[in-house]
């Protein structure tokens, strides 16, 4: 601060006498700009940069699934192999190269691409949030990030009606947990995870139209309003899940699959299913494909009533914002009759 914008002015003579500051044209007492000064630089002593784990902490805390034990525990998986390289960082020493030496770290631990972005994602979207909310005006150094063989992914094959046929056939033969879970998917097109996850309760078979009821617990958190909902159980889907609900209460299990009620669960069901079908080139995500492909085919059922069977969201008008009932279970099973296998 020049001479000419800071200056002690001479009070005018009076019973108490005052020094005046004039700052930028502007007089303050003396004593209270003192006051002010003393208070920053105390703050200034004490204050320090936010870090990495200051973002994470923000992340668990502000996220929609900060409650979920899998999503936490994923997040701070990807937070101590991140730190193990480069410490606990200061948010504002981040950069982009961190983020590329990170990328290689990983891909050099033999990860596959989809999974080494899977983890730069969980990274990504912790910092713009860390960002948000501590009002740093920059973008996470995470963003864009090129990696090697992400394109080079084999192409999923054509789901055809014959290939369904054989893989229900195959599941239906000498009857274990994951096959139960397949047949399930086959006519519900769930995420793997909605079953393996589900509690017995979950299963509604004394109503007009069995269904199966897909919603927060303490193994599975939703992400999103779209992805809490109620899918009606037809044909070998119901008799699957009827078939769980008989072997969890034997075991006394509040959970449909006890054997996968725990936090890795879906992996190893996933792991299990995909190996037994893999002669057939078949894997469990592609039952949620294969329904999708099903209900296209159809070529008029309503997106959003199909939506309310997958559980996504697109989005769109506000429209589709409004109501408070939504489709209705015999929305659903009249689609879901329409493309049983």
């Amino acid at each position: 601060m020049s001479d000419s914008e800071f200056e002690i002015v001479k009070a005018i003579p009076n019973p108490v006498l005052r020094r005046l500051v004039r700052v930028k044209g502007v007089e303050f007492d003396e004593a209270f700009v003192a006051e002010l000064i003393g208070n920053y630089f105390n703050r200034k002593d004490l204050y320090q940069e936010p870090k990495l784990s200051d973002a994470m902490a923000i992340y668990l805390h502000e996220s929609n699934a900060g409650d979920g034990r899998k999503f936490r525990g994923d997040v701070l998986h990807v937070f101590r192999r991140f730190s193990s390289l480069f410490g606990d960082l200061c948010l504002c020493d981040l950069r982009h190269a961190h983020a590329c030496i990170f990328r290689d770290h990983l891909l050099s631990l033999g990860l596959k691409p989809v999974t080494v972005r899977k983890q730069a994602a969980i990274l990504n979207a912790m910092l713009n949030l860390a960002f948000r909310y501590l009002d740093i005006d920059r973008l996470s150094p995470f963003r864009a990030l090129k990696i090697s063989g992400e394109d080079d992914r084999r192409p999923m094959r054509v789901i055809t009606h014959d290939l369904l046929l054989e893989v229900k056939q195959r599941l239906m033969t000498r009857f274990k947990p994951y096959k139960f879970i397949g047949l399930i998917q086959l006519n519900t097109g769930l995420r793997l995870s909605e079953p393996v996850y589900a509690r017995v309760q979950d299963c509604v078979f004394d109503h007009p139209i069995p269904h199966i009821w897909i919603r927060k617990n303490e193994l599975s958190n939703r992400k999103n309003k779209s992805s809490i909902r109620a899918v009606p159980l037809v044909g070998v889907s119901l008799f699957a899940a009827k078939r769980l609900v008989e072997m969890a209460k034997l075991e006394g299990s509040q959970w449909l699959v006890p054997r996968y009620a725990h936090y890795h669960g879906s992996n190893s069901c996933s792991a299990i299913m995909n190996k037994y079908l893999s002669d057939l080139d078949f894997r469990s995500h592609m039952f949620r494909h294969a329904l999708i492909d099903r209900m296209k085919a159809c070529n008029d059922i309503p997106t959003r009533l199909a939506e309310s069977i997958t559980g996504h969201y697109s989005g769109g008008s506000e429209f589709n914002n409004y109501g408070t009932v939504g489709y209705t279970l015999e929305q659903k099973l009249e689609v879901l009759n329409r493309i049983a296998i």
